[in-house]
């Protein structure tokens, strides 16, 4: 059973929020944004960190049948990169590419 100043707690932010609707809706908008384009970050530093160990491991593969699936995984690891850059091109969040490249572009001649 919840108490009677949580409910009123309750009701107090509801009435806070009522005034100013237009900048909260806002607000919300633009923080579920960030989220999104926080996780489509991560994803995209993940594809560009596989089309770097894919290679190696299909050089270490042990049958055929591996290195031919490791391969089809690596045409689909390349299109969503692709995807991706094209969709942080079109929200105007290109400099995510260019902190990648800076940031771990000189790891791949190192290998």
């Amino acid at each position: 059973m919840k108490s009677t100043a949580t409910k009123t707690n309750k009701k107090v932010k509801l009435q806070e929020g009522k005034g100013n609707s237009e900048n909260t809706i806002s607000e919300t908008k633009q923080g579920c944004r960030n989220i999104f384009v926080e996780e489509l970050k991560e994803i995209y530093f993940s594809e560009k960190a596989l089309m770097i160990s894919i290679p190696i491991m299909i050089k270490n593969a042990a049958t055929d049948e591996l290195v031919d699936a490791l391969k089809v995984h690596l045409q689909f690891t390349q299109e969503h990169i692709e995807r991706l850059e094209f969709f942080f091109t079109s929200i105007g969040e290109a400099d995510i590419m260019l902190k990648y490249e800076a940031m771990y572009g000189s790891i791949t001649p190192g290998k």
